[in-house]
């Protein structure tokens, strides 16, 4: 491991040192943290941010939305495909004559998930005030 000299300003060494105690109050022993390890530690974050900030944008946000509707459909779409199929073997096993129960069931069921598409709507999105 190479040895540099360096200097710090008499702030960041503060905080450094106060790092430092704050993980010892935590039950680090000397062992377990030094200011070497700690400025190393805190070097190596901010490379990571200074190469980061060269980097273009690695996260593409208009993509990441339009995969998130994309999977929103299709697991509601999902939903209901496997509510009409839970609905005809059901039919299948009670008879045609639970039909108006299962309208019942069926309605109750929609109604649940449009509301709870509306709550999360309401939670999540900013809506226009007509």
């Amino acid at each position: 491991m190479p040895r540099k000299n360096i200097y710090f300003k008499d702030k960041i060494d503060r905080e450094i040192e106060n790092i430092i105690e704050i993980e010892r109050q935590k039950g680090a022993n000397g062992a377990d943290i030094s200011y070497s390890s700690q400025v190393n530690e805190l070097v190596k974050l901010g490379l990571m941010v200074h190469k980061s900030r060269e980097e273009t944008s690695a996260f593409d946000l208009e993509g990441y939305r339009r995969d998130l509707i994309k999977k929103v459909s299709g697991t509601r779409e999902g939903l209901m495909i496997m509510t009409t199929l839970i609905t005809e073997m059901y039919l299948s096993m009670k008879g045609p004559e639970e039909m108006k129960r299962i309208e019942t069931y069926l309605s109750q069921t929609l109604e649940a998930i449009n509301n709870a598409e509306d709550a999360a709507e309401k939670l999540h999105f900013v809506l226009d005030e007509e």
